[in-house]
């Protein structure tokens, strides 16, 4: 076959790809590069020629334009390279993040980034598509699913990931894993019986860990904050507690129908910390209010029904736990984000996927929309067993 007729062949594959799962992304992107504008801009000062924005926005856009390359390139990726070589996958990981030990650089108390050049690369983000890629591949045409054996190995696969990410500390993305690894497990025919037992001793884990000392301080600290916020008295006001109260105050403030563009007062007078990254959320709610929150969880919702709509679609196993893992990714950090930046969760270094500022989270966010688009646009070429 000619080059010419095979890059056709390929390019002919994107005719299917799910612009149910697409257009969504897409659009939240697009409402990210322009609130990441808002939170960064003192448009007071700008309109009279005193100061300008900064250029997080630009390089959100330079970004976004990547990361689309890099899904259109996955998409057309054979499926065979992606689910046979799933022990790669791990020992690519594990190299990432052994990496982040030697040359990592520490950022707001946590050694996760690499830096290159004028790019920090965040591989704890790049690990959540690995893990599910690598999850996929071992439980294809695994035996036996519902044994203790095979639950242990996929625990045990997770935990080559988790620990060392617990570790740097980020807790948030490691508390990702969690649900995205249960609910693969299920829909792959897990035993619920051990799969409840062994959710009932990480539940009864986190507690004991807290009462008794063996958390570090900073991570006591975030929930003695979040405890002590259910009550109404927020436990010390500074730092992680000074953050609580600043995004509270914004969300609560965005009323109905919000303060307007560029005009939210926590985040134009610079009281919200971190409000183009972790906290883009309390932005959104303060600026566009009740109304404009109700209809970015619409379109996010409205794309996660449409991956398990693609994962409904194939009998191929990887091909459905690939597409389960990954809106279990994204509903999991929707849930921790948007949960911190109203005070129902602790405080946690997480992104709102393909909203919040940063390089590593959107193109984590874009490479998988491509594994989901993959099984789209690629033909289906093993029938799993009906159960499955």
């Amino acid at each position: 076959m000619r080059p010419s007729t095979q890059i056709l062949k390929k390019a002919s594959l994107l005719k299917s790809l799910p612009w149910g799962v697409l257009a969504p992304a897409i659009l939240m992107t697009m409402v990210g590069v322009a609130f990441i504008y808002s939170a960064t801009t003192d448009f007071e000062l700008t309109g009279q020629g005193l100061a300008h924005s900064g250029d997080y926005h630009v390089k959100q856009i330079a970004y976004a334009v990547a990361a689309i390359a890099l899904l259109i390139a996955l998409a057309l990726t054979p499926t065979s390279w992606l689910s046979r070589p799933w022990p790669l996958w791990i020992a690519a990981g594990l190299t990432m993040l052994g990496a982040v030990m030697v040359f990592g650089r520490t950022i707001n108390g946590a050694k996760s980034w690499i830096p290159l050049g004028p790019v920090n690369l965040q591989p704890s983000e790049m690990c959540k598509p690995l893990l599910i890629v690598a999850l996929a591949g071992f439980l294809r045409f695994h035996r036996q699913i519902d044994s203790p054996r095979t639950l242990f190995m996929c625990l045990g696969i997770t935990g080559l990931f988790f620990f060392p990410i617990l570790l740097q500390p980020d807790f948030g993305t490691a508390m990702v894993f969690v649900p995205v690894v249960a609910s693969m497990v299920w829909v792959a025919g897990g035993n619920r019986l051990y799969m409840a037992a062994i959710g009932a001793m990480g539940a009864f884990a986190l507690p004991v860990a807290y009462l008794g000392g063996f958390m570090k301080a900073h991570q006591s600290k975030r929930i003695d904050i979040f405890l002590s916020s259910l009550t109404g008295e927020i436990a010390d006001q500074s730092g992680d507690g000074y953050q609580l109260v600043q995004s509270m105050t914004a969300v609560g403030g965005g009323g109905v129908f919000g303060q307007g563009y560029g005009q939210g007062a926590q985040s134009q007078l610079s009281f919200l910390p971190e409000r183009h990254t972790d906290f883009i959320f309390s932005v959104i709610a303060e600026e566009t209010g009740l109304i404009g929150v109700a209809v970015f969880l619409l379109i996010f919702f409205w794309m996660l029904w449409q991956m398990l709509a693609v994962a409904r679609n194939t009998r191929e196993p990887y091909a459905r736990l690939v597409c389960v893992g990954v809106a279990a990714m994204f509903f999991a950090q929707l849930v921790i984000n948007v949960g911190m930046t109203c005070g129902v969760m602790p405080i946690t270094g997480l992104t709102l996927p393909f909203v919040s500022y940063g390089g590593s989270s959107l193109w984590t966010a874009f490479v998988s929309l491509g594994l989901v688009a993959n099984v789209a646009v690629q033909p289906e070429r093993v029938m799993g067993k009906t159960p499955f």
